[in-house]
């Protein structure tokens, strides 16, 4: 699992607030070791986010992360994916030059037989009109949190909770299927 503390080779806290739409690239993909470094990367990620396919590889995967982004979604994303299960969440990625973009993700291990070799990542267009919500969420979410140094599991759970009232107001009894209702 990355550190939350990882400095990347760009400066991850440098944001536009301006909105990249995915275009008609289709799906966003991207491959990673056990560890969440970059072995593969789609053409399409790479022209989304400003990376070029080599300056992705060989990266840790939070290369990509938005700051406006709660550390919960990770949390969660690092439980399921080690225990073998796929997650399924709504995330807003920073592009190199500060711009994001906001997609449905869908990460999954990558097995060998019975080994583990690493994960693997498909991103999709949310329906636009869902995105104010999900930037609420994740500001309550944020506020929530607390101390984002702190590696303590323990901070996550009142987020987490925030997180599974916005699903069940949403009509759904899971993150996993809100996530898929979701596609454009």
């Amino acid at each position: 699992m990355l550190s939350m503390d990882y400095t990347p080779p760009v400066d991850i806290t440098k944001v536009t607030g301006k909105v990249v739409g995915l275009g008609s690239h289709r799906a966003l993909q991207s491959k990673t070791n056990c560890e969440g470094i970059i072995t593969h990367a789609s053409r399409s990620l790479a022209d989304i986010s400003g990376f070029t396919v080599e300056e992705l590889i060989g990266q840790p995967h939070n290369i990509l992360r938005h700051p406006d982004m709660p550390d919960t979604i990770y949390y969660l994303m690092w439980q399921e994916i080690q225990a073998d299960k796929e997650f399924f969440g709504v995330v807003k990625n920073r592009c190199k030059n500060g711009d994001h973009y906001w997609v449905l993700t869908r990460v999954a291990p990558i097995m060998k037989g019975d080994e583990k070799v690493g994960y693997t990542s498909a991103r999709f267009t949310p329906r636009g009109e869902l995105i104010p919500e999900w930037e609420e969420l994740f500001e309550k979410m944020r506020e929530i949190e607390g101390d984002r140094k702190s590696t303590d599991p323990a901070r996550f759970q009142t987020a987490i909770e925030e997180l599974n009232r916005f699903v069940k107001r949403h009509g759904y009894s899971s993150l996993d299927q809100l996530v898929l209702s979701a596609r454009a």
